[in-house]
């Protein structure tokens, strides 16, 4: 019996890794091949947006619709490549196979699309993107080069994942004459210069030392335009303690956990503290312009 869940347990692995692998097989077959020149885009009140404005730089088409469950469940995953690449010069842009604006819009307000959302309020086979780009199935995923040419055609998220990072690898993202418009914000000096900052400015709060209280605070803050650090606070802790120890076996649960509290609160403080007291930043720059951007750092505590 052991033997039969064993195998059953494995066709169901192998199953559903030869699903993933024929999700392209199955569904992209059709879509237009890599080296084609990707046609214009349209919205509702038939403006052209031109695949030339965007020469220069790797361009995605998330094809996709509100009502589409795979949709969805990849949103997550195409935020965050948005959020690594954007900053890197990629373009995104969103096209939707929704016909009523109003339930486009209510999506986007309970789950913000921070890229530009295009859509020609048409039905996916009545809708002349949809015909031109080859849309059979959605979620389909474009990637253009700094040509405007396809260079990946999927319907897999993490084909795409893996294709940004090569061409991210071979600095293709953008072309030459667009290098070094877009950007991540900078301390002065760069991450050496951060280390020292921090390391020079830090003190151990007394009753963290004391109870062993160690780790890493993570703080998140937002760099202006001018390059002022905003808005801190403390996204998460990952932090040990020494209270299990025998040197606190004669306090009460109830009191370690006050000193726990009352230790961990003081490194948040004094994180907080230390980034309080940062200069100003390099601003990040998106399209050659200063942009405001959330960035996090790790403040260590470490006893020796």
């Amino acid at each position: 019996m052991r033997k039969i869940l064993v195998l059953a347990s494995m066709l169901m692995c192998m199953t559903g890794s030869m699903m993933a692998q024929n999700l392209d097989e199955k569904y992209a077959t059709d879509l237009l091949p890599v080296g084609t020149m990707a046609p214009d885009l349209i919205d509702a009140l038939d403006s052209i947006h031109a695949i030339a404005d965007f020469h220069g730089r790797c361009v995605v088409l998330d094809f996709f619709a509100t009502w589409c469950g795979d949709c969805r469940k990849d949103l997550p995953a195409m935020k965050k490549l948005y959020q690594q690449f954007d900053i890197e010069g990629v373009e995104f842009i969103g096209i939707s196979f929704d016909t009523d604006s109003d339930v486009l819009q209510d999506f986007m307000d309970k789950e913000p699309i921070p890229w530009r959302v295009l859509g020609e309020l048409k039905k996916m086979k009545e809708s002349k993107m949809a015909k031109d780009y080859h849309i059979q199935w959605i979620p389909t995923m474009y990637l253009l080069d700094t040509d405007g040419r396809i260079i990946l055609a999927t319907v897999e998220v993490n084909k795409l994942k893996a294709k940004l990072y090569e061409l991210k690898k071979a600095n293709k993202l953008v072309a030459p004459e667009m290098a070094g418009q877009d950007k991540a914000p900078q301390y002065q000096g760069g991450i050496p210069a951060l280390t020292k900052f921090v390391r020079s400015n830090i003190k151990y709060p007394v009753e963290a030392e004391h109870y062993g209280v160690q780790g890493r605070v993570y703080v998140q803050f937002y760099v202006g335009t001018d390059g002022t650090v905003s808005d801190i606070s403390v996204s998460k802790t990952e932090l040990t303690n020494r209270l299990s120890t025998k040197a606190f076996s004669k306090y009460t649960a109830q009191q370690k956990q006050t000193m726990r509290e009352q230790g961990e609160n003081q490194l948040k403080q004094e994180a907080l503290r230390v980034v309080r007291k940062m200069p100003k930043w390099e601003a990040a720059m998106r399209r050659g312009k200063p942009i405001r951007v959330k960035y996090s750092i790790p403040i260590s505590f470490k006893l020796k």
